[in-house]
């Protein structure tokens, strides 16, 4: 059976902000498949896992948080308006 092609990209999308610990790239995964779900382009069961991928996994993967914990103590805070390490 084939996937949603807008499933298929946000997932790769969401793996790739994982592998490199970018919180800006999760948030807007997650908020494209947000707006995917206002559309009806994904179902509830496809945007929860999105949201599993990039929300879930900011809260709980224990190398990422360990990693924004090691950002904010060497003083990298992240500015999410500008999209980049400050």
């Amino acid at each position: 059976m084939n996937e949603n092609p807008i499933l298929e990209q946000l997932k790769r999308e969401a793996l790739y902000a994982q592998r490199s610990f970018s919180t800006e790239l999760l948030y807007q995964t997650y908020g494209k498949a947000q707006m995917a779900r206002q559309l009806k382009v994904l179902t509830q069961s496809e945007f929860m896992e999105i949201n599993h991928m990039t929300v879930y996994f900011m809260n709980t993967d224990r190398e990422y948080i360990r990693n924004c914990n090691r950002n904010f103590r060497e003083g990298k805070n992240i500015n999410l308006t500008e999209g980049r390490l400050k």
